[in-house]
C-alpha cells in the first residue's frame, strides 16, 4: 500500500479539484515531471486567499545569489508561455533543489492565478522549465520563482491572443558578442511598455576564447566552448549580465540558435570554426552545445536538436521559426557552379515539406518567417539577376543554396501566398530588401510577366558584434543590388516590428557606443513599411 506524506496527499487532492495551471515538462531522459518536489523544507499546506498554496520554508537560508541567473519566459501560447530559472549553488551535490513558482496578474503578485512546488533538475544543470498552462490569452502575466528561503525577482510575461487582432509589435534582435561590448540594447528593450514579444534571431552567445574576437570583456571559460561544462558556463555568464537579464524580465523570448552557439559557419555535419584534430568529434560537441541551449533557453522542447516551430498570433500573425543553420544544411560551397545544385540544401528537405505545409494552411494576415542567414541577394559587384551575374558576398547565407531558394520562393508564388514577410539576424548590420527573383525589378510580383517581389525582408543589427565594413560602402552596395533599399553598416541596436491588418513597419532603433558602460543612448534610425497585398518596402517618415 503507498503511503503518502501530508503534504503530497493535499497536492494529489489539489489536482483531483480543479485542473492544474501548471503542467511541468518532463525531466531529461526518465519521462518525470510531476513537480512535487518531495524535499524536506516547508509543509506547502497553508493557501492564500485564492486558494493556492503559498511558499513556506523552515531550514537554513540558501545563498543570496540563488537566482543569480534571473528568470525567463518564452515561447507563449494563447493559454500559457514557458518559466525558466535556474538554481545557482555554490557547491552542486548533484541533488534536486525544491523551488516554487507563482503566476499572477499584478505586479506585487497578490492577484494569483497558479502557483505550485516543482525540482531543479539535476542533469540540466540545476535550470528549471515548466511549461504553464490555463491562463487567458492576450494577458500580461508577472511570475516569480522561490527555492532555500530565497525569492527571484519578479518579472513580467505576455499570453499569444486568439481570434481577431488589430495590433501587434514585437521585437528583433541577434548577435550579442559579450568581448566586443556592453548589451545596451537589451538595456532599452527592457524599458519599452510596448512589445508584445521579443524575438531572438541567434547568436544569443560566442563560442570564441577570451581575446579571440573581441577584446572588451572576458569570456568564462577562458577558452573556447567545447564540452557540455564549458558550453553551460557560457550561458551562466551570459545570464548574469544584468541587460540581457532585464529584458527576459520584462518580455517573453522566442529564440533559435544560429552558429555561434555552437561555433563559427556552422553546418550539419562541421563547422569552419572546428577542428577535429584539436577538437574532438564534431557530432559530440554539437550534441552538447544544443543540450546547452535546451537547458539555458526558454523554448518549448519537442524532438531532440529541432528548433523550427510556429506560433499564432491570432488572426493577425503566423509566426514561423525556421532553422537554416543547423538540421538539414549542407556544408557552404564557394565554387560557383555548386550554388544552384539541386543536391544542396539549407533547410532539408523534411523542413522544407514543415515549412511549405504551414504556408499552405496559414490563415492569418501575415506570414512572418524569423530565420538566421539573410534570404535577399547580395552581391558585391554586378548587377544580380535572375541568371546570375556579379559576384555573391556571402555564400553562407541563401545565396549559397539557391536551389532551396528557388524552392521556397517558387512555393510562395504557385500557391498565391501573400504577405510573406521574413526577419532575419547573422549579418550584424541593418537590410531592408525586396525579395524577388529578379533583383532588378524591385516592384510587386506580376503573375503575367514573372518578374517583381513575392515577399519582404527586414535584417536586424546586432546588439554588439562587429560588421566587416563601414557605411561608406553603401553606395557601392546599393548599386550593385537595386531590390535592397536601406542599409546600414555600422549601428548596434534592435528592430521593432508595428503589425496592422493593413501594413507592418519596421524600425531600427540604434544604441551608441556599445564599447563603454556609459553608452547606450537610443535614437531611431529608420522606419521601412510593407502594405497589405503589395510586397515592396517603402520607407516611414517616423517610427510607428
Amino acid at each position: 500500500m503507498t503511503s503518502w506524506t501530508r503534504r503530497e496527499l493535499l497536492r494529489r487532492l489539489r489536482a483531483v479539484a480543479a485542473l492544474p495551471l501548471l503542467q511541468a515538462l518532463p525531466a531529461c531522459g526518465d519521462g518525470s515531471g510531476d513537480g512535487d518536489g518531495d524535499g524536506e523544507s516547508g509543509t506547502g499546506e497553508e493557501t492564500g486567499g485564492d486558494d493556492l498554496p503559498v511558499y513556506e520554508w523552515e531550514g537554513e537560508l540558501g545563498p543570496e545569489t540563488i537566482f543569480e541567473c534571473g528568470v525567463a519566459s518564452g515561447d507563449p501560447l494563447p493559454d500559457g508561455f514557458i518559466a525558466w530559472t535556474r538554481v545557482c549553488l555554490p557547491e552542486d551535490d548533484g541533488q534536486a533543489v525544491e523551488v516554487f513558482l507563482e503566476i499572477a496578474l499584478d505586479a506585487e503578485l497578490t492577484m494569483r492565478v497558479a502557483a505550485d512546488y516543482y525540482a531543479s533538475e539535476p542533469t540540466r544543470d540545476q535550470t528549471v522549465k515548466i511549461d504553464v498552462a490555463g491562463l487567458e490569452a492576450s494577458t500580461t502575466y508577472y511570475y516569480r520563482f522561490y527555492a532555500q528561503g530565497r525569492v527571484s525577482p519578479t518579472a513580467r510575461t505576455k499570453t499569444a491572443p486568439e481570434g481577431m487582432v488589430d495590433r501587434l509589435r514585437f521585437a528583433v534582435a541577434s548577435c550579442s558578442s559579450l568581448a566586443h561590448g556592453y548589451f545596451h540594447a537589451y538595456a532599452r528593450l527592457a524599458e519599452r511598455g510596448d512589445i508584445d514579444l521579443l524575438v531572438h534571431l541567434g547568436d544569443y552567445i560566442y563560442e570564441y576564447p577570451s581575446g579571440a574576437y573581441g577584446n572588451i570583456r572576458p569570456y568564462e571559460p577562458v577558452t573556447e566552448t567545447i564540452t557540455l561544462g564549458d558550453y553551460r558556463m557560457r550561458y551562466n555568464q551570459y545570464r548574469r549580465d544584468p541587460d540581457l537579464q532585464a529584458a527576459h524580465h520584462a518580455h517573453p523570448f522566442v529564440v533559435v540558435w544560429d552558429d555561434h552557439e555552437t561555433a563559427d559557419n556552422a553546418w550539419s555535419g562541421g563547422a569552419e570554426n572546428h577542428d577535429d584534430a584539436t577538437e574532438g568529434d564534431y557530432p559530440a560537441r554539437r550534441a552538447v552545445s544544443s543540450q546547452a541551449f535546451f537547458e539555458w533557453v526558454p523554448i518549448r522542447e519537442g524532438e531532440a536538436g529541432i528548433i523550427y516551430r510556429h506560433l499564432a498570433y491570432g488572426d493577425l500573425v503566423d509566426l514561423i521559426m525556421l532553422d537554416t543553420r543547423i538540421i538539414g544544411r549542407d556544408e557552404q560551397t564557394d565554387d560557383p557552379d555548386d550554388l544552384d545544385n539541386p543536391d544542396r540544401t539549407l533547410l532539408g528537405d523534411t523542413q522544407a515539406a514543415w515549412l511549405e505545409e504551414r504556408l499552405a494552411n496559414s490563415t492569418a494576415k501575415w506570414k512572418l518567417l524569423g530565420q538566421q542567414v539573410m534570404m535577399g541577394q547580395l552581391k558585391l559587384v554586378g548587377a544580380p539577376n535572375a541568371e546570375g551575374g556579379g559576384t555573391f558576398l556571402n555564400l553562407d547565407q541563401w545565396d549559397g543554396y539557391q536551389a532551396s531558394r528557388n524552392r521556397l520562393w517558387n512555393y510562395v508564388v504557385d500557391n498565391e501566398i501573400d504577405n510573406f514577410v521574413v526577419i532575419t539576424g547573422d549579418i550584424h548590420t541593418s537590410w531592408a530588401i525586396d525579395l524577388t527573383f529578379d533583383p532588378n525589378e524591385p516592384t510587386a510580383y506580376d503573375a503575367s510577366t514573372g518578374m517583381g517581389a513575392i515577399g519582404t525582408e527586414f535584417v536586424v543589427c546586432a546588439v554588439t558584434s562587429p560588421s566587416i565594413v563601414s557605411n561608406t560602402a553603401i553606395d557601392f552596395v546599393k548599386n550593385a543590388n537595386p531590390h535592397i533599399h536601406y542599409i546600414d553598416l555600422e549601428q548596434k541596436g534592435y528592430m521593432v516590428l508595428d503589425i496592422t491588418p493593413e501594413r507592418v513597419q519596421c524600425d531600427w532603433y540604434y544604441v551608441q557606443d556599445v564599447t563603454q558602460t556609459s553608452g547606450g543612448a537610443e535614437s531611431w534610425g529608420k522606419g521601412y513599411t510593407v502594405a497589405d497585398g503589395v510586397p515592396h518596402v517603402v520607407e516611414a517618415t517616423s517610427p510607428a
